[in-house]
């Protein structure tokens, strides 16, 4: 219950959503996943993209030790490229819904309390195994590469929207397009784009200017252009808090998590 107030607290603060409205709709879906029991199979539709695959293991972290639900999930397969919404009912209807097996509601669990741990190396090394879930790996990796980058201390979607504004990306809409494209892994919503933007255009070294249409501040060029370093705004990336000083960051050349201010 103290969980569920604090994630209230701030989707209504961050959302500008009515805080009771939010609680009561959390309490309403918590309280739905604890009547899973009463079913005799449940289908859990969750595609390969960051998203999903982040609310999927969320699931399976609250439900791994539900003794009532054995041989009653079921996950539908995602063919980890389109959404469901792009398949043809035909395609649909083709769909065979799959057993979770133990295994994979284990990993489904461990992989959620690595992506909400304050260390992100757990998780690092977790989406390098062989993981029972098929589009797991790619996905946490993925989550991952929105840590700040020591090359210049932009995340991956940070990087892409600058690319997509120097493009011609001059909205909210036109960046979500190209975002989109760029990146399957991540495909980024509204919202998503929208904090984005705003953390990207304030401040004095804002990398994009203020006004319509959107277009970079010479910070922003700069930044393009392997130039400039950007000073990472506080936010959270899963558990782990993201501040200008804060020790952890994304290697490119690595390919990981590497401990290192600046």
């Amino acid at each position: 219950m103290a969980y569920l107030g604090r994630r209230a607290r701030f989707v209504a603060a961050h959302y500008g959503a009515e805080l009771q409205a939010v609680r009561l709709r959390l309490g309403a879906e918590y309280a739905a996943l604890n009547g899973l029991d009463r079913f005799d199979r449940v289908l859990l539709w969750f595609e390969h993209d960051l998203w999903d695959q982040a609310a999927l293991i969320r699931v399976l972290g609250l439900l791994a030790e539900r003794r009532g639900l054995a041989g009653k999930l079921f996950l539908v397969p995602a063919d980890g490229q389109r959404p469901f919404a792009a398949l043809s009912d035909a395609e649909l209807a083709a769909l065979a819904p799959r057993e979770l097996t133990r295994a994979q509601i284990e990993v489904g669990a461990e992989a959620w309390a690595a992506f909400a741990a304050e260390d992100p190396r757990p998780l690092d090394a977790l989406w390098r195994r062989a993981l029972a879930l098929p589009h797991l790996a790619p996905a946490l990796r993925r989550h991952l590469q929105d840590l700040p980058w020591t090359t210049d201390g932009l995340s991956l979607t940070e990087r892409l929207l600058l690319r997509a504004v120097a493009e011609g990306a001059g909205d909210l809409s036109a960046a979500c397009r190209a975002l989109q494209a760029a990146d399957p892994v991540f495909q980024v919503t509204d919202l998503i784009v929208r904090d984005h933007h705003a953390r990207l255009s304030e401040g004095p070294r804002r990398a994009i200017a203020r006004g319509v249409p959107w277009r970079l501040s010479p910070q922003g060029e700069a930044l393009l252009r392997g130039e400039a370093r950007q000073a990472p705004a506080p936010r959270f990336q899963g558990g782990v808090t993201i501040a200008p000083r804060a020790p952890w960051r994304w290697d490119p050349h690595f390919g990981g998590v590497v401990e290192g201010r600046g």
